[in-house]
């Protein structure tokens, strides 16, 4: 028995080659080695696929035969790891293909259990009909088509099996088969498996010959050995009818027999196949049997003559024995005799050389095609190959530079290896130039344990002509077609890897950024002399990219780096900066206090001097004390801004809200500020609506609000100018106020800073006085009362402020009639009482409410309800209310929610403002207000828009 190169443990017959999850070898094209594949003729995979189609179809209809023959392709093509040696239905019905006996082994496999016949092998190869087997065997009998048996078989599977003929006889032969080294490679611990398909699909072929070459009925064939039952050859005893084969007999006794009727000397120890004599004497002998007219003419003459001559002569010459008169006959016979052999020899030659000329173009003409489709074959996959190769660069592009993580970074990089580029295995090691080692690799496509091995491990690389220093010292690129040549080379501990992973190729590509070696990548194949150059353009350009990425990923992680320690000074700046905020404003509050008491006395003192108190005064001794006076007022009204900024940033502001006339509010605030317009020959105007507009809020503030607003307005218009206030209802729950100026306006670029804390036009900083926190405490001031502020200018053409303030709710403004789609309103309280008198007063409202007592449950609701609102208590059980707060602004952000505090902990309400409630309610509170809150954030809310300076100047 031939073995195999290396020791194989051989699998039961029932193990079939299905169980190899993907082939390991070429299906067709060029073999890993660059040898052309032609273990086996594309007819027999035809005849299978036809035969495939032609039963399901007769069984279950056409659609459902094309089906199986898709199916066949497609479990096939999940077989084969690289896709540009995907078949298709066409493909495989080409019959001028070839393709190896792995490929065969698994599509006879998939087609036996597509049909669900275990003889459809051997029906299939019965069906194989090849046109230049019948045009060339036509002319011979059955016993010379077997006895030329490995002339057909070497010319249809050359090199991957060999053929013998036993014995042949005009009514048997024996037939013997072995397949080559290299095919038993393929099938590899399945042997006896495709092995016996193999049987089975060449004693179809050969049951046929008598159907598909004479039309005879099938021969019968009996197994004599079989290397499915570890036997050296596959052998075979084949019997045909005799019937029918006329002039053939004698010219098959005669080829077989040979001259004296011997038989022909049988192959030899070595295998020798006779076919070649076989088909010489064959050849021969049948030119020789075939009628000629001439000969025949000729030996009729010749007879005649012979009569004619012993009749005459016995006439003539009666005395003449009988013996002289026949002899005298026969003369002329022989002659003719003579001369018919001569010309029967010379016809024969003719012929012979007439089918040898036709048995010669044929097999050129047959050669020429399989060399036309190989190439056809070749040049397809090479194209796929390249499209894959492309495509997969393109997809490894984006791959690497959608992370910066180099942890996945590296993942993705091996996947793209394995799985688009189809190698083996890849994997990318590090090399530390300074201790001059590689370290840290990374492997895909072996066990974990081999991985565990290649992390941990280091190499020492001390030779620059070694691989791995060609590789990491020179930076040049390595192809090793066949691992023994560097055997003795490489590092140890590459070389217990390489049996690990039982490597017989491999391509190491220097990862390099500029002049630095970050490390190498490597990709390999358990075939000998499976790479390529290519594939080592290939791996340099896959290698450039990875370099380029690894390298911004590791300048991700050192900015990374960096940051977490910018992240801890800068929350230790800030804890720091929050204490000396602290400081400041207790400083500030302090001193604000310390300082209104000696200005109250400065005050007093000026105004008592400027009323004559102390004797009279000249006028330039007036002119001081009235600056003196208006300092000082300037300087007290920082001082309370100061302290209101304070109080706003500590929590400490109160804000007594109550039903306010805004019109009144508006006229007094205007009046107090006429006198300080005049002084600028300024025209001050207020513009209310004739019918009562009663709004929600703190009079004092409300008022505060007017008044910083109307002195900004007359502080930045110039002498001559005038400022308007304008009062109206902005829509059925709000009121507006808008100040217009017609002073120099505002650039776009300060719209939305001028409500900042400090913050000044430059501009006009020159000549303003002041610290810049007006705007900003009304702002504040604004969204505390439930409003909103705005600022609208055109430059050169004055400024106009506008704020909105909540009108007091009525019965007017209720809804009249319960909505089932009216706003859900979701109520977290712990306290029973307050509870029940919160869902009463809403549901009156016409909302409807959903009630929650644990935090961790409002979560739950947050994410599976739809609510119009939320009312939360601060001291809900199982979570802090201000954690319950952020985890839900996490989960919504739009949704509205009310804050419920003690009165003592309105610190803590007003922190919540600041975390994404829009309002807080500290108990006890009045229903009133309740309502105003709940109508106020609950209904939906129309957007502030400023109306123009035509709109804001009509009444009402």
């Amino acid at each position: 028995m031939n073995p195999l190169p290396e020791e194989i443990q051989l699998l039961l017959k029932t193990c079939t080659i299905l169980e190899r999850e993907v082939m390991e070898f070429r299906p067709f094209g060029l073999d890993e080695q660059g040898h052309r594949i032609r273990d086996l003729s594309g007819m027999s995979i035809k005849a299978a696929v036809v035969y495939l189609e032609q039963s399901i179809t007769r069984e279950r209809g056409s659609s459902a035969g094309s089906q199986a023959v898709e199916d066949l392709c497609r479990l096939v093509n999940q077989r084969i790891k690289d896709p540009a040696y995907h078949v298709t239905p066409e493909f495989l019905k080409n019959a001028w293909n070839s393709y190896s006996y792995e490929f065969a082994a698994y599509l006879y496999e998939f087609c036996e259990r597509i049909s669900g016949d275990p003889q459809f092998v051997f029906r299939a190869g019965m069906e194989k009909a090849s046109s230049i087997m019948q045009v060339l065997a036509r002319p011979f009998s059955l016993a010379q088509i077997y006895g030329m048996f490995p002339y057909f078989g070497n010319k249809f599977a050359s090199g991957s099996v060999e053929f013998r003929v036993v014995e042949v006889t005009p009514i048997s032969a024996t037939l013997a088969m072995k397949f080559s080294t290299r095919t038993l490679c393929q099938f590899g611990p399945y042997r006896r498996r495709c092995a016996q398909v193999m049987c089975q699909a060449a004693q179809g072929i050969m049951a046929a010959v008598p159907v598909r070459v004479h039309r005879l009925p099938p021969a019968t064939l009996t197994d004599l050995s079989c290397i499915a039952n570890d036997d050296e050859w596959c052998q075979w005893a084949i019997r045909w009818p005799v019937k029918g084969q006329g002039l053939w007999r004698h010219t098959v006794r005669q080829v077989v027999e040979g001259p004296g009727g011997q038989p022909l000397p049988q192959g030899g120890s070595d295998g020798v196949p006779l076919h070649a004599q076989v088909e010489d004497r064959s050849l021969k002998q049948n030119a020789d049997t075939l009628p000629s007219r001439r000969p025949v003419r000729w030996l009729l003459f010749g007879a005649l003559t012979g009569l004619t001559l012993a009749a005459g002569f016995r006439v003539m010459n009666p005395s003449v024995s009988w013996g002289e008169t026949i002899l005298l006959g026969v003369v002329p016979i022989l002659v003719a005799s003579i001369l018919t052999n001569r010309q029967l020899r010379v016809e024969s030659q003719q012929r012979e050389a007439l089918i040898q000329e036709q048995i010669t173009f044929v097999e050129s003409r047959h050669e020429e095609l399989r060399e036309a489709y190989f190439e056809q074959e070749l040049t397809r996959v090479e194209l796929r190959q390249k499209v894959a190769q492309l495509t997969a660069l393109h997809r490894a592009g984006l791959l690497f530079s959608s992370t910066l993580d180099r942890e996945g970074l590296l993942q993705k990089v091996l996947e793209a290896l394995t799985s688009d580029l189809q190698y083996d295995r890849a994997m990318i090691s590090f090399y530390d130039p300074s201790r001059q080692v590689i370290t840290d690799a990374r492997i895909l496509g072996v066990s974990p344990e081999i991985q565990a091995f290649v992390r941990t491990r280091e190499i020492s690389i001390t030779d620059p002509l070694s691989p791995e220093g060609l590789v990491l010292m020179q930076g040049q690129p390595l192809l090793v077609g066949d691992m023994q040549t560097v055997w003795d080379r490489i590092h140890p501990l590459n070389q217990q890897l390489a049996l690990l992973t039982q490597a017989k190729a491999l391509i190491a590509v220097p990862l390099k950024v500029k002049d630095r070696i970050l490390g190498s990548l490597t990709v390999d194949r358990v075939q000998a002399h499976s790479m390529t150059q290519e594939d080592l353009e290939l791996m340099m350009t896959v290698a450039h990219q990875v370099a380029i990425a690894l390298d911004n990923a590791s300048a991700y992680e050192q900015i990374e780096g960096l940051n977490v320690g910018l992240e801890a000074k800068v929350r230790e700046r800030t804890a720091e900066l929050e204490q000396a905020d602290r400081l400041r404003s207790q400083f500030l509050s302090h001193v604000s206090h310390e300082l209104k008491t000696p200005l109250t006395s400065i005050k007093g003192f000026l105004q008592n001097l400027l009323d004559g108190l102390t004797g009279p005064l000249n006028p330039k001794q007036q002119r001081y004390l009235s600056r003196m006076l208006d300092n000082s007022n300037r300087l007290i009204h920082m001082i309370e801004d100061l302290l209101d900024r304070t109080k706003i940033q500590s929590g400490r502001l109160d804000l007594v809200p109550g039903e306010i006339d805004l019109g009144d509010c508006v006229v007094d605030a205007v009046e107090q500020l006429r006198l300080l317009a005049q002084a600028k020959r300024q025209t001050l105007e207020a513009i209310v609506p004739p019918v009562l507009l009663v709004v929600w809020a703190d009079r004092d503030r409300l008022i505060q609000i007017i008044i910083n607003l109307v002195q900004n307005a007359v502080k930045f218009t110039p002498e001559g100018g005038s400022i308007t206030v304008t009062v109206r209802q902005e829509s059925q729950r709000f009121a507006g106020v808008s100040v217009r100026d017609t002073g120099p306006g505002i650039a776009p670029e300060f719209l939305d800073q001028i409500f900042d804390p400090f913050f000044r036009v430059k501009q006009v900083s020159s000549g303003v006085k002041g610290l810049g926190l007006g705007l900003s405490i009304v702002r504040t001031l604004v969204e505390l009362q439930g409003g909103m502020i705005a600022a609208r200018s055109e430059s050169g053409q004055g400024a106009e402020l506008y704020f909105t303030i909540p009108l007091f709710p009525t019965k007017e403004l209720l809804p009249s009639l319960a909505s089932a789609d009216a706003p859900c309103i979701l109520v977290v309280e712990d306290d029973q009482d307050c509870r029940q008198l919160i869902q009463d007063r809403l549901r009156a409202m016409r909302y409807r409410v959903q009630l929650e007592v644990d935090g961790a449950r409002v979560l739950e609701a947050i994410q599976t309800g739809m609510f119009g609102g939320l009312i939360l208590n601060s001291g809900v059980p199982s979570m802090d209310g201000l954690a319950v707060l952020l985890q839900i602004r996490r989960l919504d952000q739009h949704i509205p929610i009310v804050m419920v505090a003690r009165s003592d902990a309105k610190e803590s309400a007003v922190r919540a403002i600041g975390m994404g409630a829009q309002a807080y309610l500290l108990r006890p509170f009045d229903i009133d207000e309740l309502e105003r809150v709940a109508d106020y954030w609950f209904r939906p809310i129309e957007p502030l828009s400023l109306r123009s300076s035509e709109e804001s100047s009509r009444p009402g």
